[in-house]
C-alpha cells in the first residue's frame, strides 16, 4: 500500500501540468515574480534552509525535487502543509507525510503533494498544519522502490497559521 501511495503521489506530480489554465496563467514570467523568488531563496539559504518550498510555487518545487533529486539530496527544505500518517497494513509501519492537495490531470483535483518524513518527537494531530524542516534523503524498501524522505531537523504545528491546503502552481 505504501508502494501505492509513492507511485500515486509521483503520478499525480508529473501528471500535475495537465491543466486548463493557459501556461501564462500557471507561472509567473514577470521579472519581479523572478526577482522576489530569488531574493527570498537567497536570504533562506543564509539561514540554513537550502529549498523553502512556498505557497506560491509549491506545485513547481516537488516536481523539480523529484525529477531532480541527485540535486537535492542532502539538502535542507523547509515545508509547510497538512499532516497524514499512513500504516502500512501489511508491514505495520507507520510513515508520515507532509502535503497539500495539488492539481490532477484532466479536472481530477484531489492529488496528494508533498514528501513523507521522519521525526521522533511528539506528532501532529491528522490533519493540523504543520511545518518540516529536514534534510531530503532517498531509501530503499526490502522490494527494490526508492523512496524520498525528510529526516527532520524540526516538526513545528502552525496553530495561527494555516495556507492554502489545495494549490495550483
Amino acid at each position: 500500500m505504501k508502494r501505492s501511495i509513492s507511485i500515486f503521489l509521483i503520478l499525480a506530480l508529473l501528471l500535475a501540468g495537465c491543466s486548463n489554465e493557459k501556461p501564462s496563467e500557471k507561472m509567473p514570467n514577470d521579472e519581479a515574480a523572478v526577482e522576489d523568488a530569488n531574493s527570498e531563496l537567497a536570504g533562506e539559504k543564509q539561514s540554513g534552509i537550502d529549498v523553502d518550498i512556498t505557497e506560491k510555487m509549491y506545485v513547481t518545487y516537488i516536481n523539480e525535487i523529484y525529477l531532480n533529486t541527485e540535486d537535492y539530496l542532502g539538502q535542507t527544505i523547509r515545508i509547510q502543509g497538512m499532516y497524514k500518517p499512513y500504516i502500512d497494513e501489511n508491514t505495520g509501519l507507520t510513515y508520515y507525510y507532509v502535503y497539500r492537495t495539488g492539481p490532477g490531470c484532466c479536472g481530477n483535483d484531489g492529488s496528494m503533494c508533498g514528501f513523507e518524513f521522519t521525526w521522533d518527537g511528539d506528532m501532529p494531530n491528522d490533519n493540523d498544519w504543520i511545518e518540516v524542516v529536514g534534510s531530503l534523503r532517498s531509501y530503499d524498501d526490502e522490494d527494490g522502490w526508492t523512496y524520498l524522505t525528510l529526516d527532520s531537523k524540526s516538526v513545528t504545528v502552525m496553530v495561527e497559521e494555516r495556507g492554502a491546503e489545495s494549490v495550483y502552481q
